[in-house]
């Protein structure tokens, strides 16, 4: 297994360092995440030293905290309102030498979708699930899709409000969840629509929640091998392939599982 994962992270890293200052408000830091189509970034200073990183989940704090400010009494503590509020200083890095097998094994045990790579113990760049996904496509790794799938999903219901569907994502603690007709996956509600949800009126959270969920996603039978699977990933763009099979969801998978598959024995 090292030795099939013994590349460089320096050859499946991002190409420069997309980063940004303390201070900048966290509605220019969600239009950075989306106009990027990342779901992380690290936090620099004037003198580009690493002070944290802010996701999507930190995101989504906020857009709980602000959802509950505006129907409770003044005294309630302000939002967050800039990149310093949120970000969390405790940053997972990886040299740009070392073998993409021990990035994966960070990731994996971190349970995060990317670390921050140093040069020369400088922040320079990111390497994430999504570049790693090149290492399986690229070695034809032809495990099925349904040995790395995290199982069961969490649905949602065509119908349920997007209120009940953010506070679903807090409950369940997860990046998202499938909205279902049924037993048939018809989008994803994630932390991205969770945040988007915070800039509603009150009344429009009652909503259903297919107006405002992506439509976002790839079905794979659950026996696609894995190869597959990430060269679907990487085409598309999309974050999360369902792993189906007679008209139901078994499973899904993201980046984070098909770079669980490098620290497996039998990979």
């Amino acid at each position: 297994m090292t030795a099939l994962w013994s590349k460089p992270v320096r050859d499946y890293m991002s190409k420069g360092l997309v980063a940004v200052h303390p201070t900048m408000p966290l509605g220019e830091l969600q239009q950075v995440l989306e106009d990027r189509n990342i779901s992380a970034v690290p936090v620099v200073d004037d003198a580009a030293r690493l002070l944290g990183i802010v996701s999507t989940t930190d995101l989504l704090r906020v857009a709980h905290v602000e959802i509950a400010y505006r129907g409770a009494r003044p005294r309630m503590a302000m939002p967050a309102s800039t990149a310093r509020d949120v970000m969390r200083p405790d940053v997972a890095t990886v040299d740009e030498a070392a073998p993409l097998s021990e990035a994966a094994q960070k990731m994996v045990e971190r349970r995060i979708h990317r670390l921050i790579v140093l040069h020369q113990g400088r922040a320079a760049a990111v390497v994430s699930t999504r570049d790693a996904m090149r290492a399986v496509l690229e070695h034809h790794i032809a495990l099925p899709l349904s040995v790395v799938m995290s199982h069961p999903v969490e649905t949602i219901e065509l119908g349920e409000t997007i209120r009940s569907a953010v506070d679903r994502l807090r409950s369940a603690n997860v990046r998202g969840l499938v909205v279902v007709d049924g037993t048939w996956p018809i989008g994803v509600f994630t932390h991205s629509e969770a945040i988007r949800a915070r800039a509603l009126p009150q009344a429009l959270l009652d909503m259903p929640v297919e107006d405002l969920m992506s439509y976002e996603m790839y079905c794979l039978d659950i026996e696609t091998p894995l190869y597959r699977v990430a060269g679907h990933a990487m085409q598309t763009g999309v974050r999360r392939i369902l792993g189906v099979h007679d008209r139901r969801v078994h499973g899904i998978v993201t980046g984070f599982d098909l770079v669980r598959v490098m620290t497996m024995a039998e990979a």
